[in-house]
């Protein structure tokens, strides 16, 4: 049987709002290894095309922001991973990602040339030199019976 690229957003939609699904319920820390997969991935995703990565790491998700990378290399989205790489090189290695003051107030301050460097990188990650939906479908697929309410995958 063939799936759609719908059909598969479709059903990762569903279990982002899954009653079974703990994704959002608990600590990142306390999700299995592919619950933090999805999470990351899921996040970066929705705030890079909602602002750039300067809201994905401005906003709330900037706390898991340094698991991007992993979680891409995870799902084999590894264009998506060096353009994620990237971004971090521009905004600075030593922000202190778990500290939501500290990490805003850095961010808030970036250098004309950083900030011109993730509008580029904005770019690099709209035209999706990998299809996400496709690799995270694949991958809960593969991880369904680690991923609260996945189990339709």
């Amino acid at each position: 049987m063939t799936i759609d690229i719908d059909e598969m957003n479709q059903s990762l939609r569903r279990l982002e709002c899954s009653p079974e699904a703990r994704l959002w319920q608990v600590a990142y820390d306390k999700l299995s290894v592919p619950e933090r997969v999805f999470v990351s991935v899921w996040e970066l995703e929705a705030e890079v095309n909602n602002g750039g990565f300067q809201q994905y790491f401005l906003n709330g998700s900037g706390r898991i922001a340094p698991h991007a990378v992993a979680a891409l290399r995870a799902v084999r989205a590894e264009a998506m991973a060096k353009i994620v790489e990237r971004a971090f090189l521009a905004v600075d290695q030593d922000i202190p990602w778990l500290n939501d003051v500290e990490r805003r107030s850095r961010l808030s301050g970036l250098t004309p040339g950083a900030a011109d460097a993730l509008d580029r990188l904005d770019r690099e990650f709209y035209a999706y030199p990998d299809n996400l939906t496709a690799l995270l479908y694949q991958y809960v697929a593969e991880y369904r019976d680690e991923i609260a309410g996945a189990a339709e995958f």
